[in-house]
């Protein structure tokens, strides 16, 4: 199985289990408007008004979550690329420390990997606060884009 099949399989089962959960919550919120309509007996108008609030509502839920879910991913994938690089740059510094033969050697060496744990963590940080922020933005746009076609239709 390629990794982009795996990422794939890994990526649909999360979405699926979401989806039927969602599919689970929709009919639970159905069964709670009826009992509620039967409750305070809401009928007609009010009923269908009630219960588009709570499908525009669900609606809205469900695509913030996709989002989250994907940014989540994105997270877990670059994360698991800067600690991949990380441990590759670590190996490559700890074999010319190794190659060193005098003490100025070391401590070039050693000046080296100091500077460069700095820099790539610097650059780490920075790329996950990207991603974050991309993230941040798209779930915020979707519920944005939601909230809005929910008043279009209200």
């Amino acid at each position: 199985m390629s990794v982009d099949q795996n990422t794939t399989n890994h990526t649909q089962k999360p979405q699926d289990a979401m989806r039927s959960g969602l599919n689970s919550a929709a009919a639970s919120a159905q069964r709670f408007t009826d009992q509620v309509s039967q409750a305070y007996g809401i009928t007609g108008e009010g009923r269908e008004e009630l219960t588009r609030q709570g499908a525009q509502n669900l609606e809205v839920f469900t695509q913030a979550s996709a989002v989250l879910t994907r940014g989540v991913q994105d997270l877990s994938r670059e994360w698991f690329k800067l600690t991949q690089e990380r441990l590759q740059k670590n190996l490559d510094d700890f074999g010319a420390l190794a190659r060193c033969r005098s003490l100025p050697d070391v401590m070039a060496a050693q000046s080296n990997l100091l500077r460069d744990n700095l820099e790539q963590t610097v650059e780490s940080t920075r790329r996950i606060a990207e991603v974050a922020t991309r993230v941040a933005n798209e779930a915020s746009q979707a519920l944005t884009a939601q909230t809005k076609k929910a008043q279009r239709v209200a």
